[in-house]
């Protein structure tokens, strides 16, 4: 359970291996921002993050930088896929619900937090003993006022996590409004970009629920749009970080559909 408490854009840990023959065959420049993290930041302070980011990928900025580096490309930025895992996916699924129509071609969210994160106290988690409320208790009270925390590398904070959710402290530092989250905008939104669900149904950390509701909400509502989703029976948080699309048909089958809207083929 990552929330939006813990984690780095270069954790390679969270990088799901098949992206990298993805980047590799599509010619793509692949651009990972951080953002500002829970509890020392609300939920509004990370979609205000989102949306700077958006306007320095439009901005011409990213041609400047790679031209700093000795990289003279001919950018397509007519062609754009949001990705992102777990904290990453509902930043993903945000920048589509919130950037204008036409501008993400594809979205590919790998189990992603569509709503907010629930979980009763237990014994373990992932196998391991869970942490109690201090954890929470004592980061909260040390916070000062003007702490912001963009980058972590996990395992660290990933206790704190936990806690933070097990114990009712997170929605009171990120924002209990329902607009924060992807399914509170779902039911709003006029159209979406292709976007491909990936989530796994024994998932510990980010229910599959959410996933449904969001996909739900969706084709009720009539949005415009193509949503598909892939369950993973017996699943947990970040099952496919190995996986390889010679190994998997369900994976091979779905990057092609999500390549090609993305690529428009």
């Amino acid at each position: 359970m990552c929330t939006q408490v813990t984690g780095d854009c270069l954790y390679p840990d969270w990088i799901a291996s098949y992206f990298i023959p993805l980047i590799h065959r599509t010619s793509s420049i692949t651009i990972l921002p951080n953002y500002r993290l829970t509890p020392e930041s609300p939920g509004s302070a990370i979609l205000e993050d989102l949306s700077d980011f958006w306007k320095w990928f439009h901005s011409g900025a990213v041609s400047t930088f790679l031209s700093s580096q000795g990289h003279d490309l001919d950018l397509d930025f007519s062609r754009v896929l949001a990705t992102g895992d777990s904290a990453g996916g509902y930043m993903a699924l945000m920048s589509a619900l919130t950037q204008p129509k036409g501008s993400i071609n594809a979205v590919l969210a790998q189990y992603p937090m569509t709503s907010p994160l629930t979980c009763e106290p237990a014994a373990t988690f992932f196998g391991m003993p869970a942490p109690g409320p201090e954890v929470a208790e004592q980061h909260i009270s040390s916070m000062t006022s003007d702490a912001v925390i963009s980058s972590v590398v996990p395992p660290a904070r990933m206790a704190l996590s936990y806690s933070l959710v097990a114990y009712g402290h997170y929605l009171k530092h990120f924002g209990d409004d329902a607009k924060l989250w992807p399914v509170g905008l779902i039911g709003e939104a006029k159209s979406m970009p292709p976007t491909w669900i990936v989530h796994g149904d024994a998932d510990v950390a980010v229910d599959i629920g959410g996933s449904r509701k969001f996909a739900e909400v969706w084709e009720k509502g009539g949005v415009e749009g193509e949503v598909r989703m892939h369950v993973e029976g017996g699943a947990n948080h970040g099952f496919d970080i190995a996986t390889k699309e010679s190994e998997a048909g369900w994976l091979r089958e779905g990057l092609e559909w999500i390549e090609g809207c993305w690529l428009k083929k």
